[in-house]
């Protein structure tokens, strides 16, 4: 939960200063339907199976669970996942 408390911590000073989260080091998710997860600011990959992708990301990781996940792209800044997206959890 500390990883949490901390992402918390981060977006509260990042809209204080009126900074974009990206800003304060917290990652950003964006979620299209069930089949795409756009990962900006991440750390790089962790575990990366056709059933789970785990994200590093500045607060800890991001778990994507589903079916048929697919490593769209992934730069130094951003990555796509595509497939059936069924959870997302912050570890």
């Amino acid at each position: 939960m500390a990883s949490v408390k901390l992402l918390r911590r981060r977006e509260e000073i990042a809209a204080r200063f009126d900074l974009p989260a990206e800003a304060a080091g917290c990652f950003k998710l964006t979620l299209v339907g069930s089949g795409r997860a756009l990962v900006e600011n991440h750390r790089g990959l962790g575990e990366y199976t056709r059933e789970r992708v785990d994200v590093r990301a500045p607060a800890g990781t991001l778990r994507i669970e589903g079916e048929a996940l697919e490593l769209g792209f992934m730069d130094g800044e951003a990555l796509l996942v595509t497939g059936r997206i069924l959870a997302l959890t912050l570890l």
